[in-house]
C-alpha cells in the first residue's frame, strides 16, 4: 500500500533549483575599494562572498593589513583594466612651434618624431603642417 499526502496549494508548485555559488558572483563588480575600516568580515557580508573566496580571490593581499583606496578582486578572473587612449595622432603645427616643442608638449621622443615623419624637415616646419606622433 502506498500513500501520497499533498498539502493544499503544493500541487504542482515547483521550486527554484539554488544556483551555483558563482551565479552571485557575476551580479558582483569585478572590484572592491577599501574603505577606512574595511575588514574581510564586512566585505564578505556587503559582497555575500565568504571569506575563503576573498582570500582565494587575493592571494598576494595581506588581509590583516588593507589600505583604503586599495582594490580587492570579487571575481576569481577580474577583467583587464581597459587600456588608457593613446592619444591623438597628428599635430598640427602652430607658428613657432619646432619638433623640439611639440616634443615636449607630447611627451614624444624628439627621435621618435622624426623616424615617424620623414618626410617633414625639422628645421622648416611650416604652421598648418601635420605631425605624426603615433602609428
Amino acid at each position: 500500500m502506498v500513500v501520497i499526502v499533498t498539502f493544499p496549494g503544493s500541487a504542482g508548485v515547483r521550486r527554484r533549483p539554488v544556483g551555483p555559488p558563482h551565479a552571485t558572483l557575476r551580479r558582483l563588480p569585478p572590484y572592491w575599494i577599501v574603505r577606512p575600516g574595511d575588514t574581510y568580515g564586512e566585505i564578505s557580508a556587503k559582497t555575500g562572498l565568504t571569506v575563503t573566496q576573498l582570500e582565494a580571490f587575493n592571494s598576494d593581499v595581506d588581509p590583516l593589513a588593507l589600505l583604503p583606496g586599495q582594490r580587492l578582486n570579487l571575481w576569481r578572473h577580474p577583467p583587464r583594466p581597459r587600456p588608457k587612449p593613446q592619444g591623438p595622432r597628428f599635430w598640427t603645427v602652430r607658428a613657432g612651434e619646432s619638433f623640439g616643442s611639440i616634443a615636449a608638449k607630447t611627451g614624444i621622443n624628439i627621435i621618435a618624431l622624426e623616424q615617424l615623419n620623414p618626410r617633414l624637415k625639422p628645421a622648416t616646419l611650416q604652421p598648418g603642417e601635420r605631425v605624426r606622433l603615433r602609428r
